[in-house]
């Protein structure tokens, strides 16, 4: 087999591409092969390779098929696979690649384990990871809503794991609001503030009331707080009748507190 490195030597032209692509493909057959070994696969399945090699198709959508013809189209057993190519693909860089993956895994996992389950958790993950790689926004706000969703499904204000569920979520806000992501500034307030009164209560059912979490989460409260009103249409209107006076022209400074980056603590 000639080597990488002969052929950068020979100055023949490499495609990284095709490489990662390559790796890929041989990656899902090593899979295969070592599940199809063990004796719950041991009879009547066999591996169908040769659809590897299908032109015009992406590496992601060219996995998710291999899979489908090996162990049928909804099988459970395609989701850990899914999940490994995907990291696979995303830790080469191909960050679409591994969303096609990661995708599809979601979609057998709901299939399979119902709308709401654990096993959701880990993929959504990696699912927000590629769209952040990939710089669309709106499908990180929107997964992290699903996230905040499925985990509001899971467990109630009674468990811990809630809470540091929620924590990723309110973390995302915070980023988005501080560099205005998409001028939804307040959205991601109003989002950020519902979340830290929901943490709070979860740490009332949870936490021993000496905890420093408590105080954490006031502070935080009360700054998201004083920012709604900032940017509340009373205060505007406060704002526009101070600028009028050339007595009062002088607190209309307040407004630019609301274009400052909020250092709040998260943990």
């Amino acid at each position: 087999m000639t080597r990488l490195d002969e052929l950068k030597s020979a100055n023949y032209p490499v495609d990284p591409q095709l490489i990662v692509s390559q790796l890929l493909t041989t990656l899902l057959a090593m899979f295969s092969i070592a599940l199809l070994s063990s004796e719950s696969f041991a009879q009547g399945s066999s591996l169908n390779l040769t659809n590897g090699l299908m032109p015009g198709i992406d590496p992601g959508s060219r996995a998710t098929t291999i899979l489908e013809s090996d162990f049928g189209a909804y099988d459970l057993r395609q989701i850990e696979l899914l999940e490994d190519l995907g990291r696979f693909s995303q830790s080469s860089g191909e960050h679409r690649q591994a969303l096609v993956l990661f995708k599809q895994a979601l979609h057998l996992a709901r299939i399979n384990q119902g709308l709401y389950h654990e096993s959701q958790i880990s993929i959504v993950d990696d699912i927000i990871s590629a769209e952040i790689a990939l710089q669309n926004w709106e499908e990180v706000n929107n997964f992290y809503a699903y996230q905040e969703h499925l985990y509001l499904r899971l467990y109630d204000t009674e468990d811990s794991r809630l809470e540091a569920g929620l924590r990723k979520v309110s973390a995302w806000h915070i980023t988005a609001l501080n560099v205005n992501l998409r001028g939804n500034r307040i959205e991601h307030l109003r989002k950020v503030n519902k979340l830290f009164k929901l943490r709070m209560q979860i740490a009332e059912n949870t936490l021993s009331l000496d905890d420093p979490k408590f105080a954490m989460l006031a502070r935080n409260i009360e700054i998201f707080e004083r920012e709604l009103f900032l940017s509340s249409d009373l205060n505007n209107e406060m704002l526009i009748r101070q600028q009028r006076n050339p007595l009062l022209r002088r607190n209309s400074l307040r407004q630019d507190e609301r274009k400052r980056r909020l250092m709040v603590t998260l943990d």
